[in-house]
């Protein structure tokens, strides 16, 4: 009898387990507005999802090849929406669609690892960054990388492009900053104050000066750059790592969505956190922010979407 029970009661804790796997969702790692700012796209390991805003009902999911991922951007004239990832330690790529349509029209790219970042040069160029160390450059009318930028030690995590279009930033798990001609792949310098894996580069948007770029680490530091002159401008330290970055349209403050699921409205100019929001359960991992009303959206673990309003006090769960 007291076998049978055991048996029994080892059924029921499996059952259980199964039912909570089975119930829970995908982390969202990545979070980006449409290029009309009305609706949000969300992109998991279950593929993409398409949402209202300010709503946040879902609308429609579309299916993806690649087992991660991790990144949502679309092109600069708005026709393309590049869905970069991959399938861990096997191959990264980046799958392109017709927006709005999501008409798929090719899969781009032949990385060791999965693709963790794309910045666009023009409609039809992008770079891709990767785990497997290395950036490499693509054109939507030619398959192959026209050119590949090595330089990182470890995985690159994160690249971004300047407003004068020849000048991109890269940061990785090797803990450096680096600063590239992007047209010719020239490593111009290297900036290396974190002392952790960086998690994401931001720019902030034309306000007048230098071009800025900020840095968050697992140092739990955001570092300020001006990368033209190669100077780290100041930096803050949290409480928790910032893991996505987003800056506000004054260009004066950033907002962070940190690993332990809170939100941290940023003064960049006196380096202090002004409001600590609660933002979800458990870790987030992606914002962006809507250029038109400020409001700013995180997605984060266990599909979890949340909306902000500009003043930085939640709307909706």
């Amino acid at each position: 009898m007291n076998s049978l029970k055991r048996i029994l009661c080892s059924c029921v804790i499996a059952l259980l387990l199964f039912v909570v796997a089975q119930s829970a969702e995908p982390p969202i790692t990545s979070v980006v507005f449409t290029p009309d700012h009305h609706s949000v796209l969300a992109g998991s390991q279950a593929g993409v999802a398409l949402y209202s805003w300010p709503e946040l009902e879902l609308k429609k999911q579309f299916e993806v090849e690649m087992l991660n991922v991790h990144l949502l951007s679309f092109s600069p004239d708005a026709k393309h929406l590049a869905i970069a990832g991959g399938n861990p330690a096997e191959i990264g790529y980046v799958e392109v669609f017709e927006w709005p349509t999501m008409k798929s029209l090719k899969r781009i790219g032949n990385h060791e690892d999965s693709v963790s970042d794309v910045c666009w040069l023009d409609p039809s160029v992008f770079m891709t960054a990767s785990l497997d160390k290395s950036i490499k450059t693509w054109s939507l009318t030619d398959k192959s990388s026209s050119r590949e930028l090595q330089g990182h030690s470890k995985s690159v995590t994160a690249i971004c492009l300047l407003k004068d279009g020849e000048t991109l930033v890269s940061a990785g798990i090797d803990q450096s900053v680096r600063v590239w001609k992007a047209r010719t792949g020239e490593l111009i310098r290297t900036l290396n104050q974190h002392t952790g894996r960086i998690h994401a580069l931001a720019l902030r948007p034309s306000v007048g000066g230098l071009p800025m770029v900020a840095s968050a680490a697992s140092d739990r530091s955001i570092r300020f750059w001006q990368p033209t002159i190669g100077r780290m401008v100041r930096y803050i330290r949290l409480e928790s790592e910032a893991l996505s970055l987003g800056w506000l349209s004054d260009g004066e403050h950033i907002v962070a969505a940190c690993s332990d699921g809170k939100l941290r409205i940023i003064d960049t100019v006196e380096v202090q956190v002004l409001k600590e929001l609660g933002g979800i359960e458990g870790w987030a991992y992606s914002i962006d922010v809507n250029p038109i009303d400020g409001a700013f959206i995180i997605g984060g673990t266990n599909g979890q979407l949340k909306r902000f309003t500009s003043g930085g006090l939640p709307e909706s769960d």
